[in-house]
């Protein structure tokens, strides 16, 4: 493979924000997909025993701390304190993320709660979900989902990645 190549595929997804996906590298290099998905595996193989590593989620690529090191790398930011989720709004967001399509009157049952139309905003507002739609019933309450800032936050390619409700000790009744 073109050293070059290789090395201009590192630099998108060096300098990408959020994963970068094949298609779009492959639309920016006018290049082969099966070119662009070769070099990709080389870097990953590459970037295997090193600090960083390149990993796949949310549909494309990025390059993330080593998970090994990942204790450490908190440990020297005295624990980032910037997306500080309460109870609540985690138990919301993992309704969401299980029940992909949810209301937030079903929420609100799952949960035994009156409502939770502020947390639903607050994780809006996080852009950790968003709206998707309206359920076809009375009232055509709002359906709520993931997006994939929520994969890229839990380090999930897809939601299939997500553990099984009985993995985690869950009853799913």
């Amino acid at each position: 493979m073109d050293s070059d190549f290789k090395a201009t595929i590192e630099a998108l997804i060096f300098a990408s924000d959020s994963p970068l996906s094949v298609d779009k590298i492959t639309r920016v290099l006018e290049a082969d997909t099966t070119l662009v998905m070769g070099a990709i595996e080389e870097l990953t193989a590459d970037y295997t025993h090193r600090g960083i590593n390149l990993f796949e989620l949310a549909g494309g690529h990025q390059f993330l701390t080593s998970r090994r090191f990942y204790p450490m790398v908190l440990k020297m930011k005295d624990t980032d304190r910037s997306l500080s989720l309460s109870h609540a709004a985690f138990e919301t967001l993992a309704i969401v993320a299980y029940r992909q399509g949810v209301t937030s009157q079903e929420i609100a049952a799952m949960r035994g709660v009156q409502s939770v139309s502020n947390i639903l905003r607050n994780l809006q507002a996080l852009e950790l979900i968003r709206i998707a739609g309206r359920k076809d019933v009375i009232g055509r309450p709002m359906l709520y989902r993931t997006t994939s800032k929520f994969l890229e936050l839990f380090g999930l390619n897809s939601l299939d990645d997500l553990p099984s409700l009985e993995e985690i000790g869950v009853n799913d009744s």
